[in-house]
Parts: C-alpha cells; structure tokens; sequence
C-alpha cells in the first residue's frame, strides 16, 4: 500500500477562530464515489474491501457519489442489468443505511442508440427499478441532506451535468421546510465547482458541460439561502476540499481510483469518512489498502 498524498486546494474568503472541539464526533458517515464496480479487474473483491474497512469505522450511514457501476451508457440492457445487480449485491454488505447518488455512467442506453428513448429501462429507469428515486432527502441528528441527480441528456445522445426543472422546483419546496440555522449537506455526480480542470491547464480554462453542473449558480443560489455547510461530489476521481464562506466542497476521489487499474496519479482508491460536530465536519480519505492484481 502506497502511502496517500492527496492535493488539497483550500480556498476560503474568511478568516476566523475555530473553537475548541469536543473529544466525540456527533456522527460520522462516509462517502464513497466512483465506484465503477465490474466483473472484470477483481473489482468485485476490491468493492468488498472498501466495504468492509468502511463497516470497520462503524459510520451512521454512508452516501455514495455515483458512478456505482462501470457503464451503462453504451451497454446492451444484458451487460447493464448484470452490473447493477452486481453492485445492488455487493451494495447489501454495508451494515449501514446507504443513500445513493445517481452518476453518468449508470444512465442507460444514452450512447446505444439501437435502444429507443421510449424503452422501459432508458436513462435512469434502470437506475429507479434498482435503487430508487435518483433524488431525496433525509434529516438526521439536527442535519438536512439532500441527494441530487446532476446528469441529463444532451439532444446529440451525450450526457451534461443539470439540474432539471423538476428537480429545481422539488428543491426550492424541500429546502422551504428547511430552518435557517439546520446544517445542509447535498450530495452531487457531476461537481458544482471545481478547480481540477484549472490545477491541470491553468486558471484560464474553462469548464465544458460534461464537467460541471451548467445551472450551477441557479442551484447554489438555493442552496445557500439556507445554512449550506457540505457539498459532496465525484466525477473527476480526483480528491480536493475547497472552502468558501464556511462551505466545504468535497471532491471525493474514487473507490476505484484509475478504474480498478492502480492509482489515479497520486489518488490511491480510497473513500471519505466524514465527522460532525455540531455543524462543523472534519474529514480524512481513507485508502482501504488495496493493491491491482497483477
């Protein structure tokens, strides 16, 4: 096991005193995206040993960040089907409740055009028949969280990151429920910001809408007219905390690193575990030791 070194880009508008923390987290949980589980690679054993380091920390729940299966972009509905029933298999051995985030790659059929937009599975039907609703939300111990869908189709059959009208509207009536003073965490696929792309080709680049969320300021805007605290997201399988007016946005790096095929670059496969107190989180990426089958 390579010892981790992940890049932390810290951005932060304000300066302040943190004050004392207690000895005891109020809860914990994890979040494990771009899981990517196949067949192939011994991913299934590699999934099942993030598991089991993750049910080792005995978190309240886990939130994964989407991406939960290799592909179903471009599959046939077999090769589709048989991944998510792997990953719902596999997905039982948490001991904890697990709230899922839909990502890009469990969309069926967007790339597989001998597959009707009308058929039963397409898109995220496949996803609902297995998992459920692509986006909800639950409270728990004085914290609002809200699972989002951030991926639709394009007119060409391609995938961009969005918020769909409907999804904007069930938003705007959940967060009117929501107290002022309730900590907001919202989990996310496809990030609301992100400076991967610009630590990779410099400041001026700019970010395509297979990238980020391309309504992104309509939904930030959302969110933070309540006490937004965590933005969690995948996508980039790519690790960096990025803090701005208190708000911590937490690109979480993959379960699968480089797909199952060793590290992302320096990105060992890994997970988030995530302590609150009151209505301020810690957080460490945990590499659960494993090593590419040669």
């Amino acid at each position: 096991m390579k010892l981790l070194t992940p890049l932390l880009l810290f951005i932060s508008l304000l300066t302040g005193c943190t004050a004392t923390k207690p000895a005891q987290p109020d809860f914990t949980f994890a979040f494990l995206t771009d899981i990517h589980v196949t067949p192939d690679k011994e991913a299934p054993k590699g999934f099942q040993q993030a598991i089991d380091s993750v049910n080792a920390l005995k978190p309240d729940f886990v939130i994964t960040g989407g991406d939960l299966i290799m592909d179903a972009l471009g599959q046939t509905r077999g090769r589709a089907d048989s991944l998510y029933q792997l990953y719902n298999g596999l997905m039982k051995g948490f001991r904890m409740p697990v709230h899922n985030t839909v990502g890009n790659h469990e969309l069926f059929a967007f790339y597989n055009r001998s597959i009707d937009t009308t058929d039963v599975d397409y898109g995220d039907k496949m996803f609902r028949r297995y998992l459920g609703e692509p986006w909800h939300s639950f409270d728990y111990k004085g914290w609002h969280f809200i699972i989002l869908k951030s991926i639709e189709q394009t007119p060409g059959r391609g995938y961009m990151g969005l918020i769909n009208p409907e999804q904007m509207e069930w938003l705007k009536n959940d967060l009117a429920l929501v107290d002022a003073k309730t900590p907001v965490a919202v989990s996310v696929h496809i990030p609301l910001v992100t400076v991967y792309n610009q630590w990779e080709q410099g400041g001026q680049y700019t970010n395509g809408p297979g990238s980020v969320i391309t309504n992104g300021k309509e939904v930030l805007a959302l969110l933070r007219s309540k006490n937004l605290k965590l933005i969690l997201q995948g996508h980039q399988h790519y690790l960096e905390d990025i803090i701005v007016d208190g708000v911590h946005i937490i690109t979480g790096g993959a379960v699968s690193a480089a797909w199952w095929g060793g590290p992302n670059g320096t990105l060992e496969e890994g997970f988030v575990l995530l302590k609150v107190f009151g209505d301020r989180i810690e957080w460490e990426y945990k590499d659960f030791g494993w090593e590419v089958v040669k």
